[in-house]
């Protein structure tokens, strides 16, 4: 008897796209270019990391998965061009071929309201839908995002087979949905607007296991590290709700007695409040603040401690 398929949420995320890093070097040259420890894609984790500039400014977050074949990068599709670009430029000599993969849909795996999460070996004994062709790429990628969230990026056809997705019928309100999902949990996002804004500290990445401090030199690494070592980081993404009305741009400027002392990473609306991922200054912490156009941003919890007066 075939079990129920009701409680299996699955959809299509056409606004991320991936990376295909593939050649002997991949991960050697990888190391020398993220915050994470490459070397330890080999078990088979999926890995949060930043690719910065040279100012130590995040361009891009990346979750990384390794195959037999390549290193894979899921990203935001609005910048998977300038983020494989500027990685070109310093392969050299590495034998390294980066290449963006076109040819994968990306799709989200999940239990509704982002609870338990769903890995594929369930997807395969609960589908009624037809096989994965014989024929053809068969191509799978598994990302273990967030709790309750694992992401594959397959080809049309072995994604269609999989779960019955359809590029030409997506969900309308999937991508405010992940976002609002991302910021439940803390996790920000770089898009094109916020690319190069802030250094990874300033993203909680260091509490988000997306850094390492012991791997030695990559692009941007003096900065990132002198963050750390040299005082008290002074500016954190926090979490806050606003009540119902337009979603606040990235960058937009929040407000403590008149003083622009926030700016906005990310935010979406769910049950019609606003909620929002915002760089604040920890002197504004467990302030309510003042967005521009005068509603009130009030703190909200993170689901993980900051470790330094947050």
């Amino acid at each position: 008897m075939t079990e129920p398929t009701q409680s299996i949420h699955t959809a299509l995320l056409p606004f991320l796209g991936v990376l295909r890093i593939g050649g002997e070097d991949a991960a050697r040259f990888l190391q020398g270019q993220l915050t994470n420890d490459t070397r330890l894609l080999a078990d088979g984790r999926t890995q949060l990391s930043a690719c910065n500039t040279p100012q130590g400014r995040v361009v891009a977050l990346l979750r990384l998965r390794q195959t037999d074949d390549a290193i894979y990068a899921l990203l935001p599709q609005e910048l998977a061009t300038a983020v494989a670009g500027s990685l070109r430029r310093f392969v050299l000599r590495a034998r390294v071929d980066l290449q963006i993969a076109a040819d994968l849909q990306v799709a989200w795996l999940g239990r509704k309201a982002f609870s338990d999460g769903l890995d594929l070996a369930d997807l395969a004994a609960t589908r009624t839908l037809s096989p994965i062709p014989e024929s053809g790429a068969t191509e799978i990628v598994s990302f273990d995002y967030a709790p309750g969230r694992q992401v594959i990026a397959a080809h049309g056809a072995t994604l269609r087979a999989m779960t019955g997705l359809s590029r030409e019928r997506p969900h309308p309100e999937i991508e405010n949905d992940w976002r609002a999902a991302d910021i439940s949990a803390g996790l920000p996002q770089v898009y094109a607007a916020t690319s190069g804004s802030f250094v990874p500290q300033m993203l909680n990445l260091d509490r988000l296991d997306a850094i390492s401090f012991g791997k030695g030199c990559y692009t941007g690494q003096e900065i990132v590290a002198r963050t750390q070592h040299l005082g008290r980081i002074k500016r954190r993404t926090l979490r806050y709700r606003l009540p119902p009305g337009p979603e606040l741009a990235p960058l937009a400027g929040l407000s403590l007695d008149g003083q622009k002392v926030a700016e906005v990473v990310m935010s979406a609306t769910r049950d019609t409040v606003v909620e929002l991922l915002a760089v604040t200054s920890l002197e504004a912490l467990g302030r309510t603040l003042q967005a521009e156009d005068g509603r009130e941003a009030v703190p909200a919890e993170l689901p993980y401690g900051l470790g330094d007066g947050g």
